[in-house]
């Protein structure tokens, strides 16, 4: 990720007593933060906070400044939020030391400005607990057609992670309608409408999320991989892909007709206790597609990335290029259902996949948008529940919808 937004023209800032001036040639000391080190090159005061003002707060809080339209801002607050482990505050701030945001660990520290590495290596430094929010050291990919299946695989693997985790959801709360009837007794009602109408929307988000998944596979991936290897090798899981549809619609359909019948009757017990069984098959079938793609056919994309280049298709200028594509082609998952797809992953694999989407993104305005709906969401998330249960923060987050 580059600079936040069109840097503005240097001034020449006042330098503290003492202190050696923005691109002077006297060696500069650097600040230290349990052992990672950054230049004061990428020190700045941010104009919009009074140091006096700061230290008179709480101590112990975050503080990030920067642009309303920065992406490596956003990054730290939704990196922060996942971290979970201090009390955090974000501040508008277009006045930001060449277009960058500003980073302050505590009112006992300097304000850092830096490049997303850097400061996201400085929050891994002062927060030793997970997720580990700073991109970890990659091995030097063997050739260019590596690194771009490396990234492509990683892409595909944690989309099935979500996509399973909020099947799981979904199947666990209609276990629970259904464990809640045969406690009620006759004349009780212990489900409500807002579940039923909650749990229709669940399943709708995460039916589109498989959905667009399945068409970015089949348009993207399966093609190359047939060419590349032989005919035949994908024709299971498109096949599969096919088997799943009905199977998905059903499972609507059923919830559907929840939605038409009075709460705690027999007849919604009934159609509960069949939603049930369909959603555990759903899940047995998702989850061995999603074992048989990643063993027998990820393996393959080293070799159809060496076919595309070979044909002249692709340049070895990018290998985040084919990642890209796949990004664009899941719109979306990546906008209006971004905050939902996330909410599937593990803090770690949430990590991977932000780091994933911020460099294979290439509209800052979109990334932006993406990163910001994230933050607001997170934020009205209890920290334990991030950490724990990815399905259980959705459902929180579902209960606190308007």
């Amino acid at each position: 990720m580059g600079n936040c937004s069109p840097s503005p023209r240097r001034r020449r800032r006042p330098t503290e007593p003492g202190s050696p001036a923005l691109g002077s040639n006297v060696s500069a000391p650097t600040v230290t933060v349990n052992s990672v080190s950054v230049s004061t090159y990428a020190l700045a005061r941010s104009p919009s906070v009074s140091a006096a003002a700061v230290d008179a707060e709480d101590a112990g809080v975050v503080r990030v400044y920067g642009s309303d339209g920065c992406p490596v801002a956003w990054r730290l607050r939704v990196s922060l939020l996942y971290k979970a482990a201090a009390p955090l505050h974000f501040t508008p701030s277009e006045a930001a030391p060449l277009g960058r945001p500003v980073l302050r660990l505590s009112a006992a520290d300097p304000e850092v400005c830096g490049t997303a590495d850097e400061l996201l290596r400085l929050v891994d430094a002062r927060f030793e607990g997970k997720p580990r929010v700073a991109p970890p050291e990659r091995p030097r990919a063997a050739s260019p057609s590596a690194a771009a299946a490396a990234e492509v695989a990683e892409l595909v693997r944690l989309q099935h992670r979500s996509a399973e985790r909020h099947l799981e959801g979904v199947a666990a709360k209609v276990a629970e309608m259904v464990k809640k009837g045969k406690k009620s007794g006759k004349g009780r009602n212990v489900v409500e409408g807002a579940e039923v109408r909650r749990l229709g929307k669940w399943y709708g988000d995460a039916m589109e999320v498989m959905l667009e998944h399945a068409r970015m596979e089949e348009t993207l991936i399966f093609p190359d991989i047939q060419r590349a290897s032989f005919p035949g090798v994908c024709d299971k899981v498109n096949e599969q892909h096919g088997r799943h549809l009905p199977m998905m619609n059903g499972i609507k359909e059923d919830i559907k007709t929840l939605l038409t019948l009075e709460l705690g009757s027999p007849l919604f017990h009934e159609v509960a206790v069949n939603l049930s069984v369909r959603l555990k098959a759903l899940q047995d079938h998702t989850k061995e597609h999603f074992k048989e793609e990643e063993s027998d056919l990820l393996p393959r994309l080293e070799q159809v990335r060496r076919m595309q280049r070979e044909e002249g298709k692709v340049s070895d200028k990018s290998s985040s290029a084919w990642a890209s594509e796949a990004v664009a082609t899941m719109e979306m998952t990546h906008s209006k259902l971004f905050p939902f797809f996330m909410t599937g992953l593990l803090p770690q694999e949430a990590m991977q996949y932000l780091d994933l989407v911020c460099r294979c993104t290439k509209n800052t305005r979109h990334l932006v948008s993406m990163l910001r709906s994230l933050a607001e969401r997170l934020e009205d998330a209890n920290p334990s529940i991030i950490h724990n249960n990815p399905t259980k923060l959705y459902e929180h987050l579902l209960v606190k919808s308007p």
